[in-house]
């Protein structure tokens, strides 16, 4: 049924469960995953602080930044192909409006189901954009699942929902 699957993972709580389900289904499937990290196009607006009126000092500050979102990027998609051995994990880092890029990156890479993870219960120590999932859902080339909070359910149990959910 799934032959693609991408995941928009940043390592909170609410992506790391959206990671087991992809795991899950793709294990179920024999479906290759897409990792994505999407940081967010506001990284740009942290040049504009008041006190980085030199515009070397402001470059400089924009390097440091960019440089350290793209460390975390990394850390957390090597963390998630770790986790998901024995699967083919394709991973990329992207900027832009995380709704936008998720739905092309979706397209792109012909995606039957794009997951993401639901709101955390806790606070993240890092900066997360929130993705508008009534955006998404509209913009999106294939059916999109939230992974929320709740146990863990089986994959069969997640392809019939979504099945039904595609029915009606």
């Amino acid at each position: 049924m799934f032959k693609r699957i991408l995941i928009a993972t940043h390592g909170t709580e609410g992506a790391k469960k959206a990671e087991s389900y992809a795991i899950g289904l793709a294990r179920e499937f024999g479906a290759e995953i897409h990792g994505l990290y999407v940081i967010h196009k506001d990284l740009g607006s942290l040049v504009g602080i008041e006190w980085l009126h030199n515009s070397h000092v402001r470059m400089e500050f924009y390097r440091h930044a960019e440089s350290e979102f793209n460390r975390r990027a990394e850390e957390v998609l090597e963390a998630f192909r770790e986790l998901a051995t024995g699967i083919e994990v394709t991973p990329a880092i992207r900027v832009g409006d995380p709704v936008e890029v998720i739905a092309d990156e979706a397209r792109n890479k012909g995606a039957d189901l794009i997951i993401i993870g639901g709101s955390s219960n806790g606070r993240s120590e890092e900066y997360k954009a929130k993705v508008s999932l009534k955006k998404l859902s509209k913009i999106a080339p294939c059916p999109v699942l939230i992974a929320n909070n709740t146990s863990m359910i089986s994959a069969r149990e997640v392809v019939w929902s979504l099945a039904r959910q595609i029915k009606n």
